[in-house]
């Protein structure tokens, strides 16, 4: 049971966390947006079309969610949804090492496997190690607000795969992917900034930040590749 000036205070930090995180991910990933409607994609400019997707406002949601749980809590629920986060981050880097053409895009889909299917290796087994849990029973003692905001997050970035897969290989290819895996990155980047500071074990603490440090890194080089196909327009 929390403590209600404490969970108060936890939100607050998180807010300040996520204002951090959108300042230094230029700007898109404020979750004021989550209001905004989307508009579809046909009806762009070839300059629009070129923007990558919004993040979704679920992640800024489990976000506030991580920001009140505490200790073992906090650990479980993070690795339960980071795990199934990071494949799918490398299915769509598998397609695009499938139907891309950017040597640029492709050395960064080759770096995402190597250093996500690294993550989930090690957080499985410290799951494992530290609390006797699978991915799936941590899932499952996560708190209901947890669990229902990760269910929105898996259908999310189904669908996110299937868009993709849908793509027919070549420089288009290239353009889809970095577009989809920015706001995928960015909510990555959300959900490590409470393990960031507040997990038990000093290692999720390093492994978070150095999630961080990764997918911020590969999120300012595709926005610069991105911006880089507009000036070929």
């Amino acid at each position: 049971m929390h403590h209600t000036p404490n969970r108060g205070r936890r939100i607050t930090a998180a807010a300040s966390s996520l204002a951090l995180a959108a300042t230094l991910l230029g700007g898109a990933t404020a979750p004021t947006f989550a209001h905004t409607e989307v508009t579809p994609a046909s009806s762009h400019s070839p300059a629009e079309m070129l923007q990558p997707e919004p993040t979704s406002p679920t992640a800024y949601e489990f976000g506030e969610t991580l920001a009140t749980l505490e200790g073992e809590e906090l650990e479980t629920t993070f690795l339960a949804e980071i795990i199934g986060h990071h494949q799918a981050a490398i299915e769509m880097s598998q397609l695009e090492l499938e139907r891309g053409t950017s040597p640029d895009i492709r050395t960064h889909a080759e770096n995402i496997i190597a250093n996500q299917q690294h993550q989930i290796e090690q957080f499985t087994r410290w799951l494992e190690e530290w609390y006797g849990l699978s991915p799936e029973e941590a899932m499952a003692q996560a708190p209901a607000e947890a669990q229902e905001e990760m269910k929105v997050l898996e259908e999310e970035t189904q669908m996110m795969i299937e868009e993709l897969a849908a793509v027919e290989a070549g420089e288009d290819f290239d353009v889809a992917f970095v577009q989809k895996m920015i706001p995928h990155h960015q909510s990555g980047i959300i959900e490590f900034l409470e393990p960031q500071s507040r997990a038990p074990h000093a290692q999720l603490r390093v492994a978070a930040t150095a999630g961080i440090t990764t997918q911020q890194a590969q999120v300012a080089d595709f926005r610069t590749w991105l911006a880089g196909q507009d000036d070929t327009e």
